[in-house]
């Protein structure tokens, strides 16, 4: 099983190690839950054949989606993340899935960071409540058609977490 200490504490230094704002205790919380409900920290491919990836179930269009739409735009972020996975920025400026689908299974900390860009896109705060991280997580994470709902949520993270 694994430790959630330790992956609390991985997601902690992985995140300031993009920067100090991407590193708040609300955010930490959230990877971490995240990584708890679409996973529970077992799988690093998504069940039935999907594309999702990590513990964090990033889609490597998602991935692709944060470097071609949003990192491109934030060079020293680009870098930061670069350090923060122990990736050669090259594969930052690159687009295709089926690179990003492999670095996402085997590196742990790109599924770190991929979660954690998709969260610092949405134009909302990082709610500091088990609740309210459970409807941003479904909305903005999951997405109003994803199979989770906000009470396997709570659930999920009050288990492992308490």
């Amino acid at each position: 099983m694994v430790s959630i200490g330790q992956i609390r504490n991985l997601v902690e230094k992985t995140c300031h190690r993009m920067g100090s704002k991407y590193a708040s205790n609300e955010a930490v919380k959230l990877v971490v839950a995240t990584g708890i409900v679409e996973s529970r920290y077992e799988y690093i491919r998504q069940m039935g054949d999907g594309p999702a990836r990590s513990f964090w179930q990033v889609e490597p269009a998602t991935a692709v989606d944060n470097c071609q739409h949003y990192l491109k735009y934030r060079a020293d972020l680009m870098k930061n993340c670069a350090e923060a996975s122990l990736i050669d920025i090259k594969y930052w400026q690159n687009y295709e899935e089926h690179i990003w689908a492999d670095i996402l299974e085997k590196n742990i900390a790109a599924g770190i960071v991929h979660c954690r860009l998709k969260y610092r896109r949405v134009p909302k705060k990082v709610p500091s409540t088990i609740a309210g991280q459970a409807e941003y997580w479904k909305k903005y994470y999951n997405s109003e058609g994803g199979k989770g709902d906000p009470e396997h949520f709570i659930e999920s993270v009050k288990k492992w977490m308490m």
